[in-house]
């Protein structure tokens, strides 16, 4: 088989996916990047051997039959459209989109294109994630009802360049208020939760710390599930304090899970009538059964504890299946769209917002069954 040829858009975050695609000998081949700063392009470029450096995206589509989309938040769903539309499979970085605009556009490109979409959200695919994740779906915590998760990671030097020039996260990542930054807290939730998010109520503490920004220093997201759970996020990108980028907790009929907070800490777990009352079971006793063995060895060198393999790995089997990947168009969004819901929530004291359901959006349904039929 000739390998498939690989583009990347965004030197920058772009650099992650090298290790898991030199662990494709003969299945990927890393052809092309693009990065609209020529001088981020021909580094990328040397350091990483790669043949072709494509001054725009339309040419980076043109070289390869893969894209990945590492490019600032707000070009995801624009240039995974186009790459969709031009029959190229695409790996998106995350969120997938910053609008309900975008999410109309990507919805129509993907469902008119017979390419393969998939979402790069990488925390759940961090050990402890899925161990959590086996252990949910062997139904150990019995039926979940709660959940919770933070990230908290203080940006403020990423908000503008050496130059003191805002840079996109100034815009898109603080300049809104609102849950700007949702997938890596709601991903595995709604993973463990098997579930969708149907309405949510967003609050806010208001501008403290670097008050110039829009966005109020800690963002708090209540959401309610379609099968009844609730679930807690907390997004906080300005406060000084050390990060926490990885919490998340769980309550079921039969037991709880809790990640680590703090160094030295470890993540635990309770189950009613296994663990010993009133106290915890370390995480790590369940890993022999519950962490799947394909993703107990990432690839050497590989970033976010090794968890930045996995999405591309199984995007790749998707694309040479020509199967439905795990994060596919309409997780993404399920994971994404909560973002634009808590704005209007914000704006309006925290009422409730409703979430639809990207299955009912009708973009790109057009006139014929698709292969999502009778979705679309």
């Amino acid at each position: 088989m000739t390998p498939l040829r690989v583009g990347i858009s965004g030197a920058s975050r772009g650099a992650g996916f090298i290790f898991a695609i030199r662990s494709t000998v003969g299945r990927a081949e890393l052809h092309a990047v693009h990065d609209p700063i020529a001088e981020n392009r021909e580094r990328f470029a040397a350091e990483y051997e790669v043949p072709h450096r494509a001054e725009s995206f339309e040419e980076l589509v043109d070289r390869c039959d893969i894209v990945i989309v590492a490019s600032p938040q707000q070009y995801h769903a624009p240039q995974s459209a186009y790459a969709l539309q031009h029959g190229r499979h695409v790996l998106s970085e995350v969120p997938a989109v910053v609008s309900a605009e975008q999410a109309n556009t990507l919805l129509a490109a993907a469902r008119q294109s017979g390419a393969v979409y998939m979402l790069s959200e990488n925390y759940c695919y961090t050990r402890e994630n899925l161990i959590v994740a086996g252990m949910s779906k062997a139904h150990l915590f019995g039926d979940l009802y709660y959940g919770e998760s933070e990230y908290v990671h203080e940006m403020k030097p990423y908000h503008t360049d050496l130059a003191g020039n805002p840079t996109w996260r100034y815009h898109w990542q603080v300049g809104r208020n609102a849950h700007t930054y949702p997938t890596h807290s709601l991903g595995p939730l709604l993973d463990w939760f098997d579930d969708r998010i149907t309405a949510i109520s967003c609050v806010g503490t208001g501008r403290h710390t670097d008050p110039e920004h829009a966005i109020d220093d800690a963002v708090l997201l209540t959401a309610r599930t379609q099968k009844g759970a609730l679930l807690k996020t907390r997004l906080d990108l300005l406060s000084n304090r050390p990060g926490l980028l990885d919490f998340y907790a769980v309550q079921g009929t039969g037991g709880a899970y809790e990640a680590a907070r703090a160094k030295g800490q470890s993540p635990r777990v309770y189950l009613e009538g296994t663990t010993k009352h009133d106290t915890w079971d370390s995480l790590d006793t369940y890993a022999a059964d519950f962490l799947p063995k394909r993703y107990a060895v990432p690839p050497e060198g590989v970033g976010h504890w090794g968890a930045d393999a996995w999405p591309f790995l199984d995007f790749l089997e998707a694309v040479e299946k020509a199967s439905t990947p795990p994060l596919d168009l309409y997780r993404a969004l399920e994971m994404s769209l909560p973002t634009i819901a808590s704005e209007q929530s914000m704006a309006q004291n925290g009422a409730w917002i409703h979430v639809p359901d990207p299955r009912t959006m009708t973009a790109g349904i057009g006139i014929n069954p698709g292969r999502n039929a009778p979705l679309d």
